[in-house]
């Protein structure tokens, strides 16, 4: 019998085979969409199987080159390149959210192109002012009516309050799952939490919270294995978003642990708890007005968030890798890297990563940015 795990992993493996079981299995309709700034509960809630799109690191990027700038960012490149080569065939819509530049551009492409039944977008307060929540959520309520038209039936307040306490449920586990890695011999390696966190986008959410339930009794169950000599060098990992898992791997080999993260599809995606027991729209606006992105949040609120994980996590070291072209993040670094190294003073290094990149270059500036740290002579 496969572990939960093992079962997460899969998931995130063979995400196009898995998600056309799903709509083969269960008849619904999956609607993909970008960031986790997209309240994934009114999917839900709809009777729809919500996915957050992330591009497959298998082969170049061909046919998207005659839609998007060969310079925009080439995660955002390389989904729509997949799609446009039938990868998502299991897809029956998208909602973009105006985000990052790229993303932002991708809807009227995605429109114009027009290859799914439903295509929709999402604006995203980027200032943090009295009248956001109220814009946000007359945004998501806009959402929420042009789903209601495209599946025929309402989606009512009581789905919704379900979804959210199904989804703060599934949040909490992740939280509690990646707080083990405080511990000094963490239990979990950098993958595991990434397969748990990247099936979370894939699976049920009914399903993925069982299995992570299953996951953290099992670990409670299990002994705590003997503290290292000497103990890992625990880094605070941040970028727009982290898919290589060679990433990953180099860190292990040479010594160190994620302790933390900062991207989209890691501990950002489980930030907002939502309130329940309140009017859900207006509780969904407000949790994922603070999700904190780079294209949608302060430099100081997110410098909050990198200080208080880098005090929360002991964190060792600040290695921020940023996809070669995602200006959002690189427009932030510098000052984030100044901020982190003046209160901290601890070290940090910029690498920069792209799809399909050579990892031969990182790995020798990674393995000798731990060994300064403090980790094995490699």
């Amino acid at each position: 019998m496969q572990s939960a795990l093992e079962k997460m992993a899969y998931a995130v493996q063979n995400a196009p085979a898995v998600l056309q079981n799903i709509k083969a299995e269960t008849s619904k309709p999956i609607i993909g969409y970008f960031f986790p700034v997209f309240p994934a509960e009114i999917l839900y809630a709809a009777g729809i199987h919500p996915v957050q799109l992330y591009p497959r690191l298998e082969e170049p990027i061909t046919l998207a080159d005659d839609h998007l700038q060969t310079y925009l960012c080439a995660y955002v490149r390389a989904q729509w390149d997949q799609i446009l080569k039938g990868k998502h065939a299991y897809l029956d819509g998208a909602i973009i959210p105006r985000s990052c530049e790229a993303v932002t551009f991708l809807y009227q492409t995605w429109k114009r192109h027009n290859p799914f039944d439903f295509i929709d977008y999402l604006n995203i307060p980027w200032k943090n002012s009295a009248n956001t929540i109220w814009f946000f959520t007359k945004e998501l309520q806009r959402v929420k009516n042009n789903l209601e038209s495209f599946i025929h039936k309402e989606i009512t307040s009581n789905a919704l309050a379900d979804a959210i306490v199904l989804y703060n449920q599934n949040r909490s586990l992740l939280k509690k799952a990646c707080g083990l890695r405080n511990a000094r011999n963490p239990i979990f390696s950098g993958r595991d939490i990434f397969n748990m966190v990247m099936s979370g986008f894939v699976l049920d959410k009914k399903e993925h919270t069982q299995m992570m339930t299953e996951l953290l009794s099992q670990v409670e169950e299990t002994a705590a294995p003997t503290t290292p000599e000497p103990p890992l060098v625990r880094l605070l990992l941040s970028g727009g978003c982290v898919l290589d898992t060679r990433l990953l791997d180099i860190i292990t080999t040479a010594g160190a642990m994620v302790a933390i993260d900062d991207f989209n599809n890691g501990a950002r995606s489980f930030q907002p708890i939502v309130d329940e027991g309140k009017d859900p729209m207006e509780s969904l606006a407000r949790a994922y007005a603070t999700v904190p992105c780079g294209f949608n949040t302060a430099i100081r609120d997110r410098f909050s968030f990198m200080a208080d994980a880098i005090s929360k996590h002991a964190v060792d070291g600040v290695l921020f890798a940023v996809n070669r072209n995602c200006e959002t993040e690189k427009f932030d670094y510098p000052i984030l890297d100044g901020k982190i190294r003046t209160r901290f003073n601890i070290p940090t290094m910029l690498i920069e990563t792209d799809y399909l990149c050579a990892m031969g270059p990182l790995q020798t500036r990674i393995e000798a940015f731990i060994e300064m740290i403090g980790g094995k002579d490699i």
